[in-house]
């Protein structure tokens, strides 16, 4: 496991500035596909009171599992680089939008539910850096809407 170990202060420094591409292309019935770079494909519908089947998530769906899962990733990388490897980990995200338009999220609460053998200290720091330093959605979203957290170990 010691090849898996993550430094944030190495990853922070080697940091450079990136461009990135997506592609978006209509593909009718106000279906989307979305194409990175890496040729990877994203279905993306508008939800039903907008029209769309309710088979495809939309795009603020996508917007809360970005959120979910850079923050979930950072913390486990962190933590594997403290030497921590939890059972499992589920990040649950609440929040509430305006109800006028532009109905923009006003604040948003992730719930990091993580389980194993877990020292509290260095859980509540790899997420305070996560959400305020390491998850680039998690600062993005924080700048527009409050975000929140709190963690619970099992």
């Amino acid at each position: 496991m010691e090849d898996l170990l993550y430094d944030n202060q190495k990853a922070v420094k080697n940091m450079k500035p990136t461009s990135v591409v997506m592609n978006i292309t209509y593909e009718g019935d106000l279906k989307f596909l979305a194409e990175n770079s890496a040729g990877q494909i994203i279905p993306i519908e508008p939800g039903l009171v907008l029209g769309g089947s309710g088979t495809t998530p939309t795009p603020i769906d996508y917007l809360l599992a970005s959120l979910g899962s850079c923050a979930g990733i950072k913390v486990l990388l962190d933590l594997q680089g403290n030497r921590v490897w939890p059972d499992s980990l589920r990040v649950t995200i609440t929040g509430t939008r305006k109800e006028t338009p532009p109905t923009v999220f006003e604040r948003l609460h992730l719930t990091f539910i993580i389980t194993g053998t877990l020292n509290d200290r260095i859980v509540a720091d790899a997420i305070q850096e996560t959400m305020t330093l390491m998850c680039p959605v998690a600062v993005m979203i924080g700048r527009a809407a409050e975000v929140t957290w709190e963690y619970r170990i099992s």
